[in-house]
């Protein structure tokens, strides 16, 4: 459960920190955007979305109805592309900086009660990272065009 969490946290950690020291670069407030990229390996995609789905689409749905998150939407590509190579996009809208922290604090508490047998999800977690050769974040921040 540890190395799980640690991998996990990769990802939420290094955006909570540039939260705190730049502010987001948001108004206090103001709705975050997030894309999250995965690049898995060759014949891997319908293992790791059928993973998703079980064990980390229920956790932000949870987040939803308890109002941290307001959005999530997964991408295919349409047409393939050599750079940047990605093969899933997750598109979360999250309240605030504030609710991406809280989130970070609720998720151990919400993977315990949705998944009552932690063995296994941590297993299958453990199984979808095999499958992602490389993940990043990218996080958005809406320039006014007028």
């Amino acid at each position: 459960m540890n190395r799980i969490m640690q991998i996990l946290g990769l990802g939420v950690t290094p955006l909570l920190a540039f939260a705190s020291a730049a502010g987001g670069g948001q108004p206090d407030g103001a709705p975050v955007m997030i894309e999250y990229y995965y690049k898995l390996v060759p014949g891997g995609t319908s293992e790791w979305l059928a993973l998703y789905k079980k064990n980390h689409n229920p956790i932000l749905k949870q987040l939803m109805k308890e109002g941290l998150l307001k959005s999530e939407k997964l991408y295919a590509r349409r047409f393939h592309a050599e750079t940047p190579a990605w093969d899933y996009k997750v598109v979360m809208v999250w309240r605030d900086w504030a609710a991406l922290e809280e989130a970070h604090q609720r998720e151990p508490q919400i993977i315990r009660e949705l998944y009552p047998n932690q063995e296994d999800h941590d297993r299958q977690e453990k199984r979808r990272w095999e499958l992602t050769v490389a993940h990043w974040d990218d996080v958005l921040n809406e320039v006014p065009l007028d």
